[in-house]
């Protein structure tokens, strides 16, 4: 016999995990969260999980100010004096070369400051007393976000799980799903490893894997899949836990670093990465030529990392939409289907607001943030998000 739910999240990541949380918290509602592994298994488990509030899409901007808010509460915020999100608030500091970058992110900051975001300018002299390793001779503009940092996506991935269960969800794990149930235009529910699970509302939060399950539904969704390979280098000094996120505008692939546990500097890309056909099928090799490349990058910010040592390296797969921004709500034809997907690499830090805006609009409550310019349809219509930096995951 069918289980039935007020509403069932596909995907135990930490954007299906915010989503589930917030149904329960905010409706009481009956709701069961199914994963086909285990929980923060998927693209969460590689998420380099920086905090920030830089962008140039307003939305973007609203929604991470909204999600930097509950990182800094999160105990009080799930309700559970045990939750962890592993936040630690270091600060990011962004820098842009001469020429356009640092044009289109002095007209951003006052965007940013309009949308309620913490940032300044600063001179090269102030970014080094922040973080005195750092080489900034190509350095035209330099901005600073003294409340931003990193967290640690399986702690706070969990920890929305475990808040949900105390709410009343269900999470089924090592539960595939196998596809949508849809009758007349509505949504009635998924077929899983497990049987029917019948519900009116479905909303999937599955990141790369999302086109799969959209395609058995007659969805032709706007997403493609790259493979990104992110690394950790050490030197003779322990990198210290609480230097500065950076994010390096004036690389190729719009480098970023930041610490990592074991005093190492964990490094990855905004760029477009390489294309790939299924996420279930990817190289996870970490080629010696790109290790290469991006240890000279890496050394040229930073010169006492000119003899680095690589310690690990490991490959994720970013899912993204033709404007790096993902996509949140309806999907035209089939009412009480909500798809989020194509979050681009940015996802972990919006996560914790889209969970909440996405449970608001599914009760019929007002939004904290208008989720209206992630519609699906803005991609026939022609309204993309364009950012300011153009392609890459700083949009």
């Amino acid at each position: 016999m069918a289980e039935t739910f007020d509403a069932v999240v596909v995907g135990a990541g930490v954007v299906g995990a915010s989503t589930a949380f917030h149904l329960a918290k905010l409706g009481g509602l009956k709701v069961a969260l199914v994963e086909r592994d285990q929980v923060c298994s998927g693209g969460t488990a590689k998420s380099c999980a920086i905090v920030r509030t830089h962008y140039s899409v307003p939305s973007n901007t609203a929604l991470t100010v909204r999600s930097l808010a509950m990182f800094a509460a999160f105990a009080d915020w799930l309700e559970d004096d045990e939750a962890e999100s592993g936040f630690v608030r270091t600060g990011y500091l962004i820098i842009a070369p001469e020429g356009d970058f640092a044009a289109r992110m002095r007209a951003n900051l006052a965007l940013q400051t309009e949308a309620g975001a913490e940032t300044v300018i600063v001179d090269r002299a102030a970014a080094r007393a922040r973080h005195p390793l750092l080489a900034l001779d190509d350095a035209a503009l330099i901005a600073w976000e003294p409340n931003s940092g990193y967290a640690d996506p399986y702690l706070t991935t969990t920890s929305f799980v475990r808040a949900a269960r105390a709410k009343g969800v269900v999470v089924m794990t090592d539960t595939p799903v196998f596809g949508l149930i849809v009758e007349g235009g509505q949504v009635r529910g998924v077929r899983t490893a497990r049987g029917e699970l019948h519900a009116p509302v479905v909303i999937t939060a599955l990141g790369p894997w999302t086109a799969a399950l959209a395609r058995g539904v007659g969805l032709d969704i706007p997403l493609e899949v790259s493979r990104h390979t992110v690394l950790t280098f050490r030197t003779n000094a322990p990198y210290a836990r609480t230097l500065p996120v950076v994010k390096d505008l004036c690389t190729a692939n719009k480098m970023y670093f930041r610490p990592a546990t074991g005093g190492v500097v964990l490094v990855g890309t905004g760029d477009y990465g390489d294309p790939i056909a299924d996420p279930d099928v990817m190289d996870e090799t970490v080629g010696d030529d790109f290790v290469l490349f991006q240890g000279g990058q890496l050394a040229h910010r930073m010169p006492d990392f000119a003899a680095a040592e690589l310690t690990a390296g490991w490959v994720g797969a970013y899912d993204i939409t033709p404007d790096w921004n993902p996509v949140l709500g309806p999907v035209p034809g089939i009412d009480g289907l909500t798809l989020a997907f194509g979050f681009s690499g940015h996802g972990f830090k919006l996560a914790p607001a889209v969970g909440l805006c996405l449970a608001q609009r599914t009760l019929g409550q007002e939004m904290d943030i208008d989720l209206a310019p992630y519609a699906f349809e803005r991609f026939a219509a022609g309204n993309l998000l364009s950012g300011a930096y153009g392609v890459g995951s700083i949009s």
